[in-house]
């Protein structure tokens, strides 16, 4: 496994004045490079096992799988979990304020989702709007 400054080095190139520099795509390069080299030494660590064989021969069979399951998901359940995840933006200060929208982009496209306190005082998901 390579060193983050191992990468790094293989990106640089001598500038005009002799200096080693980077170019932005090469950084860009070098750190995908380097998280598909941490992902892949993390698959296999934990390598899941069907009886006791892997599940997936290769780290690109897994990685296909992963992207099939993401293809699948609904997008509403898309557009939940992320507004899930950032509702602590947006929560309101009013206590007594029973329901809220807030807008986000995502995939290139606006949504804009409501909640709802429930009984229990929780903010609830009800819907995109």
């Amino acid at each position: 496994m390579k060193s983050k400054e191992e990468i790094l080095n293989s990106y640089y190139t001598q500038g005009a004045d002799g200096m080693p520099e980077i170019t932005a795509d090469g950084l860009s390069q070098a750190m995908d490079e380097y998280r598909l080299q941490a992902e892949e030494a993390a698959f296999n660590a934990a390598r899941e096992l069907n009886g006791d064989q892997p599940a997936f021969a290769t780290f690109a069979d897994y990685k296909a799988t992963l992207q099939a399951k993401k293809d699948q998901q609904p997008k509403q359940d898309t557009i939940r979990l992320m507004a899930d995840s950032i509702i602590e933006q947006f929560l309101p200060d009013d206590p007594n304020q029973l329901t809220f929208e807030f807008s986000f982009k995502a995939e290139g496209e606006n949504h804009t989702v409501r909640y709802n306190r429930n009984a229990a005082g929780q903010w609830e998901y009800a819907g995109k709007r």
